[in-house]
């Protein structure tokens, strides 16, 4: 805390936090800065569990599933028509050669 401050400059961060929080009195200030810390660590936690999984970025991880849940309605549909011939990969995609 930087002593060179005076009471105003603590009142106006003090208006500007309420402002920024969209809250109304200092308790409700309290119980948010709490809810803004524990989603702040949940978060930490989700990013260690995705670098870990070789994943530096959400934008990544966010291809990452929507590709598995592509194949996985591919494969489900293979599923419930197995009397549906199933084509490779390369012809469906016009790439065979």
């Amino acid at each position: 805390m930087n002593d060179d401050h005076d009471l105003d400059w603590y009142r106006a961060q003090w208006n500007e936090l309420v402002d920024v929080l969209a809250v109304e009195d200092s308790d409700a200030v309290v119980s948010e800065v709490r809810r803004l810390r524990k989603q702040a660590e949940a978060l930490s936690v989700q990013r260690e569990v995705l670098v870990e999984a070789g994943v530096e970025n959400p934008e990544k991880a966010l291809r990452m599933i929507e590709n598995m849940a592509d194949q996985l309605e591919e494969l489900y549909a293979e599923r419930d028509h197995p009397d549906l011939p199933v084509k490779p990969e390369e012809e469906t995609n016009g790439t065979s050669g």
